[in-house]
């Protein structure tokens, strides 16, 4: 096979994962003018401010949307590591995505909403408080962008509500809400992780997807 025909291959893999994904997540609904004019120098107006921020010569998006303990999380300090121990490289060297959907965006919430509601049952990681917010802080710390899905944010009662509650529309839009607001600090949101997925591998990003 020729590095062309492979390299075909792989982009038609990855975009046949994009859309799968897509398909059971739904498009985030067309970003307001008001949050076009929020977008960071460096960047266009179709990105989400997080790319101008992609600097380093090793690229790599670590996906999500199964908790499956953190592994994506896990993977992403993994990366830096080698690359410090094995090669040599900062950390500035490398930029270093986690996108997080579906039910991983259970691990960008904070111990507030963990106590409050059956969180870590939902994800069969037991207890009350988040066991990865201390690896969370580490890899925000090195660089690391750990961005969070607006759409699923928005749909996440539907899945973390005690399930005799979550049939409820005002009960599911409190969720939301509160879970918005107790957000792990410096983790970001964006409207949508497909979305997200096609910027990042637009700007070099190697796509690894973390889950079972």
């Amino acid at each position: 096979m020729t590095h062309d025909s492979a390299s075909t291959i792989g982009r038609r893999w990855f975009f046949s994962r994009l859309v799968t994904v897509g398909a059971a997540l739904g498009f985030g609904a067309p970003r307001t003018a008001s949050a076009l004019e929020q977008t960071a120098p460096g960047a266009t107006a179709a990105d989400d401010p997080w790319v101008s921020r992609l600097k380093g010569k090793h690229r790599v998006v670590f996906h999500s949307h199964l908790a499956s303990d953190g592994i994506a999380l896990r993977w992403a300090q993994t990366f830096l590591d080698t690359q410090k121990s094995a090669y040599g490289l900062t950390d500035a060297e490398s930029s270093v995505v986690v996108g997080l959907n579906g039910r991983a965006i259970g691990l960008a919430f904070s111990d507030a909403i963990w106590r409050k509601y059956p969180i870590g049952e939902t994800l069969q990681m037991p207890g009350v408080s988040n066991a990865n917010s201390a690896l969370v802080a580490q890899l925000i710390s090195r660089g690391v962008l750990i961005l969070a899905c607006n759409n699923s944010i928005r749909a996440a009662g539907q899945r973390f509500l005690p399930e005799a509650q979550r049939g409820d529309p005002a009960l599911r839009t409190a969720f939301s809400d509160d879970a918005r607001a107790n957000l792990l600090p410096g983790v970001e949101v964006v409207p949508a992780m497909i979305v997200t997925l096609q910027q990042a591998q637009d700007r070099g990003c190697r796509y690894i997807y973390g889950g079972s």
